[in-house]
């Protein structure tokens, strides 16, 4: 029997605003209880992204990949990278 454990998401650089979600407040992100052993790109398909290529995922600060496995407790940020100088 598989566990659900809890991860906050929060989409950055107008990544909310493609998705469509209403109300959604980039300080608190959104939660998501998804089942144990689940990698990131299964629950950015499930939260509604269908392009990855195009942007940079942190998990608690540090770079992760879309294979990456998340953990209960997870706060993960998706942003798309921007250069200047």
């Amino acid at each position: 029997m598989r566990m659900n454990i809890s991860v906050r998401i929060k989409f950055f650089s107008g990544i909310d605003k493609e998705l469509k979600l209403n109300n959604y407040n980039p300080t608190t992100g959104i939660t998501m209880d998804i089942p144990s052993g689940k990698r990131l790109k299964w629950t950015l398909k499930t939260a509604g992204m269908k392009t990855f290529s195009n942007y940079a995922f942190f998990r608690n600060g540090e770079r992760i990949g879309l294979w990456a496995k998340l953990r209960d407790g997870d706060e993960v940020s998706c942003l798309k990278p921007s250069g200047g100088g």
